[in-house]
Order: structure tokens, then C-alpha cells, then sequence
């Protein structure tokens, strides 16, 4: 009994834990997330990704606009976390908050606001706060209200990123 029990602590200790999801707090608003994001990121960005590697977590983005000192037109190589938010799934113009690596590498923050502009509101932290999460399922009318409110709240965000710089 002792051998098989060391034998499976062995086995569990050697076998790699890949599963490394993401807790991400339920926000209380908006405008405390946007302020958390401003202050804990050394890159806010709008930029244009140009490639994504899904196999391997990476993309490639040009920034169109910083919000902290970045030129326009640098180039990123960027990676995410598949097991939290943001993933970036599809090419086109993107609000980014990020860090750069040890590597160079710009990291998608993990529970932070980075989404797309195509759909603002497929963005956990955005998606949370346009709903009552657990309460009863949306109606088609409360989905198209959540998602306007999603896009409009993006611009608004900009806007406000803007007056900081």
C-alpha cells in the first residue's frame, strides 16, 4: 500500500500540469477595471493584428496608436494565455493592454480589457458587466443592448485614454 501510494505521488509530480486557468475577479465596474489596466500596463495600444498563431499562443501586431509612448507603425510579436482572457482569435483593429517579457514579447494581460473592436463585447470583464451574470438568460433584445453598450463603452474608453496621455 505505501509503494502504490509513492508510486502515484511520483507520477503526479513528474506528469506536467498544463492546466493553468484563470480566476478572474468579477468586476465592479468598468471604470475600476479601465483605471487597474492604465496603471498595471507598460503597453496601451490600438493596433492592427496582422498574424495569429493559435497552435502556439502568438500573434503579431502594428501599432496604429499608443497611449504610453509607443511609435506608430512598431511591429509586436505578442503572446497570450489561452486559459484566460484576452484571447486574440481574429485579425483587424484591437484595444491592447500589455507588458513586455523577459523575451521582448508583448503579454496580453491576463482578466484585462484588451478585446477587438469587431466584438468589444466577446471581452469576459465587458461581457460580465453587461449582464447579470447567473440571473436568467438574455433575450435577443437584452444581447443587442449588451453589445451597443459594449462598442459604445470602447469608444468612450479611448476617448478617455486619450485625455490621459
Amino acid at each position: 500500500m505505501k509503494t502504490q501510494i509513492l508510486l502515484i505521488l511520483f507520477l503526479t509530480l513528474l506528469i506536467p500540469n498544463t492546466s493553468s486557468a484563470c480566476e478572474c475577479p468579477i468586476p465592479k465596474s468598468l471604470e475600476l477595471v479601465q483605471n487597474r489596466e492604465f496603471e498595471n500596463s507598460d503597453c496601451i495600444l490600438i493596433g492592427e493584428v496582422l498574424e495569429i498563431n493559435p497552435q502556439n499562443d502568438t500573434f503579431k501586431v502594428k501599432v496604429i496608436e499608443s497611449f504610453n509612448g509607443d511609435e506608430n507603425g512598431k511591429v509586436y510579436n505578442g503572446i497570450y494565455n489561452r486559459y484566460c482572457e484576452a484571447i486574440i482569435d481574429q485579425k483587424g483593429k484591437w484595444l491592447i493592454y500589455g507588458n513586455i517579457d523577459e523575451q521582448g514579447l508583448l503579454e496580453i494581460k491576463p482578466c484585462g480589457l484588451t478585446r477587438s473592436f469587431t466584438n468589444p463585447e466577446n471581452n469576459f470583464q465587458v461581457f460580465v458587466l453587461g449582464t447579470q451574470l447567473g440571473v436568467k438568460p438574455e433575450t435577443d433584445k437584452e444581447k443587442t443592448k449588451r453589445i451597443k453598450k459594449a462598442h459604445s463603452d470602447l469608444i468612450n474608453e479611448i476617448e478617455i485614454l486619450r485625455s490621459k496621455r
